[in-house]
C-alpha cells in the first residue's frame, strides 16, 4: 500500500491501525465521522468535553480524552500528551464549533470569546502543535461552514471566524505541500444536528432551510471521500460552494438574491417545524 494512502505513516511501518484525532466527536457530525473512521479501520482520540458513545463490536478503537477546547492551557496539556505518546497522527479532524446568533449590538462578551476560541483558536492551536506527529502523506481536515462564504445576519462572530478558518487552511496548505501533509476544508451547508436546533431556538437565521438540512452522515461521507482524495475544497451541496463563490465576487449578488432566499427558507423552516408555510 502507498506511503500516501489513507492507512500510511502508523500502520506503514508498525503494523498497527492509523490514528485519527477528531475534536468535538461526543455528538452530530464529529460523531457520526468518528464512527465513519473507526469502521473504517483507524484508532481514534477524541477531544471533547463528553465521551462520545460506545462503539460497537464492527468498529475500531475509540478513545476519549476530556478536554475543552475553549482553553488554551486545556489544549496544550492534551497535545502534550499526544507529543508525549509519540504515535503518528495520520489524520487530525477539526470538527468542533460553535454559534450563538443575535446581533451585533447585544453581543455578550463571554459568546464573542466562545465562539471564536473554538471555531477559529482551538483549530489553529492544536494544529501548530501536533504537527510534528503528522508524518508525511498525512492528511489535516476543517469542518468548516458554507457560513464561511455566505454571511448570515445574526451570525457574525460565527460567520468571521469560519471565514478565518478558511483562510488559515488555504496558508495551511501552501507551508504544508513540501512535507508532504494534505490540507483538506469540508463547507457544510445547514445539517440535521442539535447544534442547528439550538441556533434555530435562539433565533438563528432561517436560511439554513433554504434547501433541506443534510444528514450528519452526508458530512461524514464527504470526510471520507476526502481522505481518499486529499487536498481540496468541498462544499455540501456543491452548488451552493457555487453560489457562495460568486458571492465574494460580487457582494451585490447576495444581497439582490436574499429576498428569494428568505422566501424558501421561510418555507423550508415552516416544513421543518409541521406549520404551514404562510406563519
Amino acid at each position: 500500500m502507498s506511503k500516501t494512502g489513507p492507512f500510511a505513516g502508523d500502520s506503514a511501518y508498525t503494523g498497527r491501525p492509523p490514528l485519527a484525532v477528531v475534536t468535538g466527536g461526543s455528538g452530530g457530525i464529529g460523531q457520526t465521522i468518528l464512527l465513519a473512521l473507526a469502521r473504517k479501520g483507524y484508532d481514534t482520540v477524541t477531544l471533547s468535553r463528553n465521551a462520545p458513545p460506545r462503539p460497537d463490536s464492527r468498529t475500531g478503537q475509540i478513545r476519549h480524552i476530556p478536554c475543552d477546547l475553549a482553553n488554551a492551557d486545556d489544549l496544550a496539556r492534551v497535545a502534550g500528551q499526544l507529543v508525549t505518546e509519540g504515535r503518528p497522527v495520520q489524520v487530525l479532524i477539526h470538527c468542533a464549533g460553535v454559534i450563538v446568533p443575535g446581533p451585533v449590538q447585544s453581543m455578550r462578551a463571554e459568546d464573542v470569546q466562545r465562539q471564536i476560541a473554538i471555531n477559529l483558536t482551538a483549530p489553529i492551536l492544536l494544529t501548530s502543535q501536533l504537527l510534528p506527529l503528522i508524518p508525511r502523506g498525512g492528511h489535516i481536515v476543517f469542518i468548516n461552514s458554507l457560513a464561511a462564504v455566505i454571511p448570515l445576519a445574526n451570525s457574525a462572530v460565527y460567520v468571521a471566524s469560519k471565514a478565518a478558518l478558511r483562510s488559515f487552511a488555504l496558508a495551511l496548505t501552501l507551508e504544508t505541500k513540501s512535507v508532504g501533509i494534505a490540507v483538506s476544508s469540508i463547507f457544510p451547508g445547514a445539517v440535521d444536528t442539535p447544534m442547528l436546533r439550538d441556533e434555530m431556538a435562539q433565533g438563528g437565521s432561517v436560511l439554513n432551510f433554504v434547501s433541506p438540512p443534510a444528514r450528519p452522515e452526508n458530512i461524514a461521507a464527504a470526510v471520507m471521500k476526502a481522505l481518499r482524495h486529499p487536498g481540496q475544497e468541498r462544499f455540501e451541496p456543491a452548488i451552493d460552494g457555487l453560489f457562495g463563490r460568486l458571492c465574494m465576487m460580487f457582494p451585490k449578488l447576495l444581497r439582490l438574491a436574499l429576498p428569494v432566499l428568505t422566501w424558501f427558507g421561510r418555507r423550508g423552516s415552516a416544513r421543518a417545524c409541521g406549520r404551514p408555510p404562510n406563519q
